[in-house]
């Protein structure tokens, strides 16, 4: 997701669309779009624009987005998001989530070059969308989520223009996204579920600091898990164990699932017995 804050537009949504967040009202053709919806595009060098959407906008960095870009960049988590990434808490819910900190000087992403993007083999999902939006809603009376896309039609892109045909699903196959919303489905679910609560919902600070960083820190993480006193307090299988003392996607997961329960009461990560009593 993104929010180009300089371009903002008042505009008429269909009714499901107005309850979006603002990252999807910034937008100048909100039309709701389907998997095999058409539309024309193409980004290249010799485009006119070619970079200008890489600069003066929020680019949200999920999970795995920073697992993919401090391998390629051979950083740790925290080094990464000390160069890189400044935290902001979204309104609704109250969690805090992790952007790209942009240059300062130029509005540009710190990744962004004249020859175009410095780390495109492991660049954000929401740089892989583009210029294709995706819209998630979490309904109370649903099981699940409900997802829907829109086209980004600024007046600064031309690459619009362009003859190259695509539908929502060959765009995402193309550009890997449909991957990426995979490995990032349990966190957009923590986030979603949280915002359906609505504004009247308080996040703790101690709740906030440790949803953060088990979003973009699986080596804290592993350290609360391993250091602390947390695998005395809830019952984990050995083989779950195993798999995140090395492994920083299934790290993720854990964490999500174990916020699952300090959020929402899910019984996903169980408390020992010995733990309760007093």
């Amino acid at each position: 997701m993104s929010e180009h804050t300089e371009r903002d537009h008042t505009l008429k949504f269909d009714p499901e669309m107005r309850t979006m967040p603002r990252e999807v009202r910034n937008i100048l053709q909100p039309v709701r779009m389907e998997g095999e919806s058409p539309f024309q595009f193409r980004c290249h060098p010799g485009i006119d624009c070619f970079n200008a959407c890489c600069a003066n906008i929020e680019i949200l960095l999920t999970p795995y987005d920073i697992l993919r870009l401090k391998k390629r960049l051979n950083l740790t988590a925290e080094e990464f998001l000390y160069e890189y990434a400044t935290p902001y808490t979204l309104t609704k819910g109250q969690l805090p989530v992790p952007l790209i900190r942009m240059d300062p000087a130029t509005g540009k992403c710190p990744f962004n070059t004249p020859e175009g993007c410095s780390v495109y083999a492991d660049r954000p999902v929401t740089c892989r969308y583009y210029p294709i939006g995706l819209a998630l809603m979490h309904k109370q009376a649903a099981t699940g989520n409900e997802a829907f896309f829109y086209l980004i039609k600024e007046d600064f892109c031309h690459g619009h223009q362009e003859t190259t045909s695509w539908t929502i699903d060959s765009w995402r196959r193309d550009q890997g996204s449909d991957g990426y919303d995979d490995h990032n489905q349990s966190w957009m679910d923590l986030i979603l579920r949280r915002r359906s609560a609505g504004d009247e919902v308080q996040t703790s600070l101690q709740l906030s600091e440790f949803f953060y960083m088990a979003s973009t820190n699986p080596e804290e993480f592993r350290r609360f898990v391993f250091e602390s006193t947390f695998l005395q307090r809830f019952d984990i299988p050995e083989e779950t164990i195993d798999k995140i003392r090395d492994d920083d996607e299934a790290m993720l997961d854990f964490a999500f699932a174990w916020l699952k329960g300090i959020l929402f009461g899910d019984k996903t990560t169980p408390v020992k017995p010995a733990a309760t009593k007093t």
